[in-house]
């Protein structure tokens, strides 16, 4: 395990321009479900970022211009039923999630998959799908499915079915409840004593517009985590793998990605001593870099580094 250290502020919008690379935004369908695709033009394996839950594609634009600044092609989606996606169809998610990741690789492999969260969660069972090397490298961030803290246990106990339907009908004021929103994306998404984007913190927003969809995701956030009461079971990979962890993540603690470490022989795992729950919007231009050196380690041919 390496302890790696940070940056000393949050990229802002100015950064995102100085990295000096064009996000291309564009319309697609991945497994039959039209979403929405930023992407930068280069050369190499492509780099494919999955989003947490509740977030969407935004979450990868500091860390998109930095990759498209060193000539390398990556592209992140919004996934099924959050940001600019359709919405989900009702029955189980996983499948879906799993479904649209197999598009995903099957339009861009071989590729290297990064995912924070729900993402790196939908990344890791994409690589234990794929070991014909369409998948040739991941990279996890803050991975949820290992954490066994007692909110974890507490999520995973009933559907709460009750409480959301309470809470969808609550008469809580738009300001109060946009206010709500921007204060929680920036307490957990963020590392504490970090400035968070007011432009990515507003994505929230358009995500959780009204009482009734923040009681359906949390609702849905429960159906996932009961989906998987025990982890990922026997998984297992057959390609290069990176663990990432902010160690001042609120949601999800750094023990569940030493665990995950530990269950996929020669991976590699990085604490991020300052991060939180989204290191890529916390620290982009580290995250970058790890995300380059791994991907350079992936496929030898590659010229990008960061180190």
């Amino acid at each position: 395990m390496t302890m790696a250290s940070s940056d000393k502020t949050a990229a802002s919008s100015d950064d995102h321009a100085a990295a000096g690379a064009v996000i291309e935004e564009r319309t697609v369908s991945y497994a039959g479900v039209r979403t929405r695709e930023l992407a930068v033009a280069g050369a190499g394996l492509p780099i494919v970022l999955l989003h947490g839950y509740a977030d969407s594609a935004d979450t990868w634009r500091g860390v998109l211009t930095r990759l498209g600044a060193t000539g390398r092609r990556a592209l992140a989606v919004d996934l099924p039923g959050f940001g600019l996606a359709q919405d989900r169809r009702s029955g189980a998610l996983t499948p879906q999630f799993d479904e649209f990741a197999d598009a995903v690789v099957a339009a861009h492999g071989p590729v290297v998959l990064v995912g924070n969260s729900l993402g790196a969660a939908t990344t890791l069972r994409a690589a234990a799908r794929h070991r014909d090397g369409r998948v040739a490298g991941i990279v996890l961030l803050d991975e949820p499915l290992l954490a066994r803290h007692r909110p974890a246990r507490l999520v995973r106990r009933r559907e709460y079915t009750r409480l959301f339907g309470l809470a969808s009908a609550l008469p809580v004021p738009a300001p109060v409840l946009r206010w709500g929103i921007r204060r929680l994306a920036a307490a957990f998404c963020y590392g504490p004593g970090v400035t968070a984007d007011p432009m990515y913190v507003d994505t929230w927003l358009r995500s959780i517009p009204d009482m009734p969809a923040a009681a359906a995701r949390a609702r849905d956030a429960v159906r996932y985590a009961r989906e998987h009461p025990n982890g990922h079971g026997d998984l297992s990979i057959g390609c290069p793998a990176l663990v990432v962890h902010g160690a001042k993540d609120r949601i999800i603690p750094v023990a569940a990605s030493r665990e995950l470490h530990a269950l996929l022989p020669g991976s590699e795992l990085v604490v991020l001593p300052r991060a939180g729950h989204c290191p890529q919007v916390d620290y982009p231009t580290e995250v970058t870099r790890l995300v380059l050196d791994h991907a350079a380690r992936v496929d030898p041919r590659s010229e990008w580094s960061a180190s």
